[in-house]
Formats: C-alpha cells, sequence, structure tokens
C-alpha cells in the first residue's frame, strides 16, 4: 500500500496527510488504537502473529529490532518511522538568557529561552522593532513566558490571558514584586472572545494600527485551534486599531480538543502525548529503558493484570482505605472537557477505554507502590476492600500487556503528526483561498531529549527565521 512507501523528499504536506490518515484506518493500526491494556489483550491476534503470540519477547524488541517481529506488524513499524514527522529541534543560534529562572523546572527554562529567542529572530527577520508589536500570550497560567517576554522586550505591551482565575492571580503576584506591568485578563477563549478582549485591551493611539502576535506556550486542546480562527477572522476582518502579525503555538493535551476539530478513535488522543525515540538511555551499549519509561511500561501492565484478577477476587475482612480525594479546580472558569464520544459510537466501543469503577477507586497510586509486585497487591487490596494476596503475576500475560502498551504508543507520534499536519493544511488553504502573503510553518522549537515531548509550533508571519 501507498502508505507504507518511504517519503519521498519532494512530498507535498497534504500527501503526507493523505497517507498518515490511511495507515491510521489500516485495520492493524485500527484493531491498537480501539484496544486497552485493561480490557481485552488481544485474544484474537492477526494470522501471523499466533506462533510470535504465544510466547512474547520483551517489549523492548519492537522498538529496537524489527526482524523479530512478524511481518505485518514489522510493516507497520517501518510506516510509522517512515511517515511520522521529524522531531529533531531547529537551530537557534545566541539563544536568550532567561531574566529569573525562579519557579521554573529545567523543562520550562528550556522551553522559555528558546520561545522567547525564536520570536526575537522572527522579529529581526521581518525588520520588525519589539516596542512596535503587541504581543498576546494566551493561556499564559502563571506568566513564565509572558515575564522573560517583558523582560527583554521592556517596551512591548503584552496580553496574558488565561482560562483559572487562579493562575492569573499567581501571575499577577510576580509581577507585584517588581515586574514591569503586564496586563492580566481572566477569560475562557474562543474565537470571538479573544478578539474582543484585544480589541479592548488596545486602545487607538493617533491612527496607528499595530501589529500584533498571538503567542501560546502549550495550548491545551482546541486552544490552538480556535487561535487560528481568531487570527483568520482578524485578518479578513481587520479591527480599527490593529493587524494580525503572526502566530507562534505550541499545543498539548490533544484529549482535550473539540471533537469537531479532528475525529480519531478515542484513545488516539491520550497515545499523541508519547515519546518513544526517546525511551533509551542514549548511548547505551545494550538497548536500556529510562527507569521513569521502565516505571511507567510496570504500571500499565500492572493495574491490567490486577483488572483480570479483581472479578475472581474474595472481599476483604480488613477494612477499605478510601482513594485520596481528588484535587478540585482552582477556579470554576475552567473550559469543560469535551466528550469524545463520536455520537454513532457502539456501547462495546465506548467501554474500550480501560476505565472501571474499581480502577478509578483504585486512583493513583505512589511510584513506591510499584517497586514489587507483592507490594502492589498489599496497597490494591487496602484501598480497594479485596483480598487480592497471593494472586501470582502471569508472565506471559504481562509480556502481552508489555508489547500492547508499547505498541499501541508507537503509533503516538503518527497520531500527533496527523493533527499538526491537519492544522497546518488547513491553515494554508485558507490563507491561499485569502490570497494573503502571510504564510504558516510548523517549527521544531523544543529538544524532545529534554522532556519537552510537545515540541512543534505553529508559526504563521510574512517571513521566517532562517535556519542558521
Amino acid at each position: 500500500p501507498e502508505y507504507l512507501m518511504d517519503t519521498p523528499p519532494d512530498e507535498s504536506d497534504a500527501a503526507r496527510l493523505v497517507r498518515l490518515a490511511n495507515l491510521l484506518v489500516e485495520p492493524l493500526s485500527q484493531s491498537l488504537l480501539r484496544t486497552h491494556p485493561n480490557d481485552v489483550v488481544l485474544d484474537d491476534p492477526p494470522e501471523d502473529w499466533q506462533e510470535w503470540w504465544q510466547a512474547p519477547p520483551e517489549w523492548i524488541s519492537a522498538i529496537t529490532d524489527l526482524k523479530t517481529l512478524p511481518e505485518s506488524l514489522a510493516r507497520l513499524l517501518h510506516a510509522i518511522h517512515a511517515l511520522q514527522l521529524t522531531r529533531d529541534p531547529t537551530p537557534i543560534h545566541n539563544p536568550l538568557a532567561l531574566p529569573t529562572t525562579k519557579g521554573m523546572s529545567p523543562k520550562k527554562q528550556h522551553e522559555v529561552e528558546r520561545m522567547i529567542s525564536y520570536i526575537r529572530d522572527l522579529f529581526v527577520a521581518n525588520s520588525l522593532e519589539p516596542s512596535a508589536v503587541r504581543i498576546v500570550d494566551v493561556g499564559a497560567g502563571q506568566g513564565y513566558l509572558t515575564r522573560a517576554l517583558k523582560g527583554h522586550f521592556p517596551d512591548t505591551q503584552i496580553l496574558a490571558l488565561d482560562a483559572d482565575e487562579g493562575q492569573t492571580i499567581g501571575a499577577q503576584r510576580w509581577q507585584d514584586k517588581g515586574i514591569v506591568p503586564i496586563a492580566h485578563r481572566t477569560v475562557i477563549i474562543s474565537p470571538t472572545s479573544l478578539l474582543d478582549v484585544v480589541n479592548e485591551w488596545i486602545q487607538p493611539e493617533n491612527d496607528v494600527v499595530v501589529p500584533v502576535l498571538f503567542v501560546a506556550l502549550h495550548a491545551c486542546g482546541s486552544l490552538t485551534p480556535d487561535i487560528l480562527r481568531a487570527f483568520l477572522l482578524s485578518s479578513r476582518q481587520p479591527p480599527a486599531t490593529w493587524k494580525p502579525f503572526g502566530v507562534v503555538a505550541v499545543g498539548c493535551c490533544y484529549n482535550l480538543m473539540n471533537p469537531i476539530d479532528l475525529d480519531l478513535p478515542i484513545a488516539a488522543y491520550h497515545l499523541a502525548t508519547q515519546m518513544p525515540d526517546h525511551w533509551l538511555v542514549p548511548s547505551s551499549p545494550m538497548p536500556t529503558p529510562l527507569p521513569s519509561v521502565a516505571l511507567a511500561i510496570r504500571k500499565v501492565t500492572w493495574r491490567a493484570l490486577l483488572a483480570k484478577a479483581i472479578p475472581h477476587a474474595q472481599r476483604s475482612t480488613t477494612p477499605m482505605h478510601s482513594a485520596p480525594a481528588p484535587i478540585p479546580n482552582k477556579s470554576a472558569t475552567v473550559p469543560a472537557r469535551w466528550s469524545r464520544r463520536p455520537p454513532t459510537l457502539e456501547p462495546a466501543e465506548v467501554s474500550r477505554t480501560g476505565e472501571t469503577a474499581e480502577l478509578r477507586r483504585l486512583g493513583r497510586l505512589r511510584d513506591s507502590t510499584y517497586d514489587n509486585w507483592e507490594t502492589f497487591l498489599r496497597v490494591s487490596s487496602d484501598r480497594l476492600g479485596l483480598d487480592l494476596h497471593g494472586t501470582a503475576i502471569d508472565t506471559v500475560l504481562g509480556r502481552r500487556v508489555e508489547l500492547l502498551h508499547v505498541l499501541r504508543c508507537l503509533l503516538g507520534p503518527v497520531v500527533e503528526s496527523t493533527i499538526l499536519l491537519d492544522r497546518l493544511c488547513w491553515i494554508q488553504t485558507a490563507l491561499q483561498e485569502d490570497k494573503s502573503s502571510l504564510r504558516v510553518r510548523l517549527v521544531n522549537l523544543f529538544n524532545q531529549a529534554t522532556g519537552s515531548g510537545r515540541n512543534v509550533a505553529m508559526v504563521i508571519a510574512p517571513d521566517f527565521s532562517p535556519s542558521r
């Protein structure tokens, strides 16, 4: 099939998007996407898997040696590697130093430093003085990016927006400690509400129409499409006081996307966050998973094995310990989570999400609970009020769960590539229809090896920073 062919060097974004879509609807891809380890462990695997599946190898073979895999699976993984977007970070020379790193994790420092440096280069490429531009930070959170931008562009007016009043208050506390003034608003973003708040913020200045740059560092769910819709609306019906100059938006939390923005199987959106290319210890003589990866796979596997044991367990005679109460949202203004259930989905399909009442009651457990199987059973028994002690670990079943989980994760970069290219082609088409001189590009801003999984920015501008 065409989707299994290597990517030609001159292939268009639209052509690759079509091949990605074909790959995701291929029967084996659909089977993996719709089979959760907590529900089913491929009781009826593909025909060429039969012997391999009876005594499955360790999961690491699936990402290191395609020769050991059944032909259908090896072909699928080859297609995954061939079609997913490359994620090597774009070169940024002379990165700007952060005015402060207080409160930032090393990952956040990396992201903010590279994003403000790219924005600086974007201004240079378009011969714009930063003081002449207005910047709107959408989904600003605690304001790390906002303050770094203000620190390097002190004469630039910046508006920070977030849907959570608690986040806005937290960001303003930093401002109260001597940070130069930044405008803050709490607003649930839609294309119209975004334009309304920008129109209210920008006041007339001697008939000068100011350029506005929209930025977003990890805009959740459909926030990126809404920013893009607002950008298109303001391009087609320019306000009196400002004009859209560009967008630099990095998306995330695809599981919170509005279903109208892209319809994929329910589980696919959660898998889009996976980074299997960065699961192994770099430069190790033997393929060795990172400790965090090994723990994450063990968690999924043991919980799946527990789900199989629960229906056969007896009620415990010891008091049951309830799961910790979930931490409530800080603000009632946080947008609702969109339902991922398509209206035509059958009840049997809805159940294939790994969710059960028992596992919800089990809740999140400390990492130390997964140090050994006996500790995991003891804590689970206490939490669920069941006698799970003495449940033997099924080695073959455990390996099957591990493999199933890893194979599903390997599809994650394909899902995210599909989402990103879908957005790119949509905006390209809209700009072409509008005969706009603006261009759009996907830019790998961050280095995934630092833990910045969502590293691709959607950039719209008249011109781009050259790769140097």
